[in-house]
């Protein structure tokens, strides 16, 4: 394997992982809070938080440019009263990668929060329990294989994500898309696009599939583990209510 490829391979790492360890608990709130909440109008409110599944990833990155660039509403104010300028790597592109993410692994647990008995959590409240440690002792255990399925898929969506971050590489700010670091579809889009070895693009195009492919399949156990364990409980609930 080529230097080129395995450094693209540890960006695209280092950016997935963070990528999932960032939006895990904002999904998991964003899902219990859809799940439990309901109220006229919260419809659209949904709507809004999933609207990024809907869009193209370019035009999320074409949003975080006209937002946060050097002449966005936020940036500019950034820039020119604080001094500061948002790096476009690693923040600007974990920020379009989370953008894509956490609305996809909301999808993905509401309904393992809207499978979960009503009367559970206030009954832990009735015993004695915090809303914290209730939702901690007794939701989650039961959610948790739906929990780490969410985060394998939104890894491997986060290891894939290219059309935001190349927006962001080729608008945020001049020069090459190399500033924002090499992940492996920027690497696989430099190597076709310049004209270099396809030697380079097969291997990162392979180690994208590899992982990917492991990735998903991890999602797909964990998704079946708690699918196993809601019936399980749905079918001792079932059986202890019977007459």
């Amino acid at each position: 394997m080529s230097a080129a490829a395995l450094s693209a391979m540890w960006v695209s790492l280092q950016l997935a992982t963070l990528v999932m360890l960032i939006a895990t608990p904002m999904a998991v709130a964003l899902a219990w809070w859809m799940a439990r909440e309901s109220w006229p109008g919260k419809a659209l409110l949904d709507a809004v938080i999933l609207l990024p599944l809907g869009l193209p990833p370019a035009v999320i990155g074409f949003w975080l440019v006209a937002g946060l660039g050097e002449q966005g509403a936020w940036g500019h104010w950034l820039h020119h009263d604080l001094g500061w300028t948002l790096p476009i790597y690693p923040i600007g592109a974990i920020l379009a990668a989370c953008a894509m993410t956490v609305p996809m692994m909301a999808r993905m647990l509401r309904p393992a929060f809207e499978a979960l008995d009503p009367m559970l959590h206030p009954v832990a409240r009735t015993l004695g329990a915090t809303g914290w440690h209730a939702w901690r002792t007794v939701a989650l255990p039961l959610t948790l294989p739906a929990i780490g399925s969410a985060m394998a898929l939104g890894f491997a969506a986060a290891w894939g994500e290219s059309g935001a971050v190349l927006v962001l590489a080729t608008a945020w700010s001049p020069g090459p898309p190399r500033a924002v670091g090499s992940t492996l579809p920027l690497a696989l889009w430099q190597a076709l696009s310049e004209g270099r070895s396809h030697a380079l693009a097969w291997e990162v195009a392979t180690l994208s599939l590899v992982v990917a492919t492991g990735a998903i399949l991890l999602s797909e156990v964990l998704r079946r583990q708690w699918l196993r364990r809601w019936r399980g409980h749905a079918h001792s609930r079932w059986r202890g209510e019977r007459p």
